[in-house]
């Protein structure tokens, strides 16, 4: 692996970082980073290569991307550290006093309470480290390779994005070392132990969660014309369908770090064919709903909602979508729901 890196890192520039007890090296593009780290790294996650060059491609304008390629003091490979570089809003979650205080001082001082970020993880929901040794060996290089790097950029504020709890114990090295931990939105996993829905609503929920589910529900199964759903693979016949659902609600949300463009819709069914899949709900010809969804290793990731919101709490759209695509899920035999960490 070595030789072949050796090789690889002639194509583009790549920058080199000494550690304490080994190396890092910087790329620039996913497709730069020799696959032997993706295929390593990456194989028990549906965000792979694939996933960080269709972010890379499509959600460029607001980011940058970097990739830590992070070996230790015999050049053996511990992990592969994606990273997200941006200008972070730090009034992005004050009060609306605070918000519009913050907008006059900007009129003179544009950067004003702004700051330069680089994130370890993925842009999109939870993060990885791409470890290819244990965790508690790749996180203390990983966290020393990140902050040089950072320093040498003249970046000011670094972290770490989203990782999962299973995690913790071989994070509390970042602790110990200065990080402060924050609570995020939290993620859904569910176990499909059930036969359906209903057997979902009968075995978990309590009596009154039931009666006011079915009282929601009844109200979208009356409607005229009824609600019907279709199932893509990919969304370059519906884009102009679906992308105004996204939007309405990913701009309604109060904290907004990433929005999607156009394009990563468009790209992700062509990158990965089977992969992703594009759940829509109509009235009549209307799309009044969108999820857009991944299927990777018996799981179904519900990724993104779209909502149309003339009518959306009329027919309790959020509700009906979660119902459809858990039966949708159970119908072809997948064994677990997990969604992304929701904002709204």
């Amino acid at each position: 692996m070595t030789l072949q890196l050796a090789r690889t890192c002639a194509k583009g520039r790549v920058a080199e970082i000494q550690l304490s007890c080994g190396r890092a090296l910087v790329f620039e593009h996913a497709r730069d980073v020799p696959m032997e780290f993706w295929a390593r790294g990456f194989s028990d996650t549906p965000k792979d290569f694939q996933y960080y060059e269709l972010i890379e491609q499509t959600m460029g304008s607001a980011f940058e991307y970097r990739y830590l390629a992070v070996f230790d003091q015999t050049k053996r490979p511990v992990a592969l550290q994606p990273l997200v570089l941006t200008t972070q809003d730090l009034a992005v979650s004050a009060s609306e006093a605070l918000v519009r205080f913050v907008a006059k001082l900007r009129t003179l001082w544009p950067r004003f309470c702004q700051s330069r970020m680089a994130l370890a993880g993925c842009l999109v929901g939870e993060g990885e480290t791409g470890a290819i040794e244990s965790l508690e060996v790749a996180i203390p290089l990983v966290a020393e390779a990140l902050e040089k790097y950072a320093r040498g950029q003249g970046i000011s504020l670094v972290a770490f994005k989203d990782f999962s709890t299973k995690m913790r114990h071989a994070f509390s090295y970042l602790s110990r070392s200065g990080y402060s931990r924050l609570a995020g939105f939290p993620p859904l996993t569910l176990e499909l132990n059930f036969a359906s829905f209903d057997e979902y609503m009968a075995m978990q929920l309590s009596r009154a969660t039931r009666k006011n589910l079915r009282r929601k529900f009844r109200a979208a199964d009356d409607a005229s014309p009824p609600l019907a759903l279709e199932v893509w693979t990919d969304a370059e016949q519906i884009i102009d369908e679906i992308y105004p659902l996204y939007l309405a609600v990913a701009q309604t949300s109060a904290i907004r770090f990433e929005v999607f463009t156009r394009e990563y819709f468009l790209e992700a069914g062509r990158c990965a064919p089977g992969k992703f899949r594009y759940f829509i709900w109509r009235q009549g010809s209307r799309a009044v709903a969108f999820s857009f969804c991944t299927i990777w290793n018996g799981t179904l990731y519900d990724n993104d909602i779209g909502l149309d919101y003339t009518v959306a709490y009329e027919l309790n759209l959020y509700y009906v979508t979660f119902r459809d695509l858990l039966n949708w899920a159970l119908s072809n035999g997948l064994r677990r729901y997990a969604s992304a960490p929701f904002s709204y």
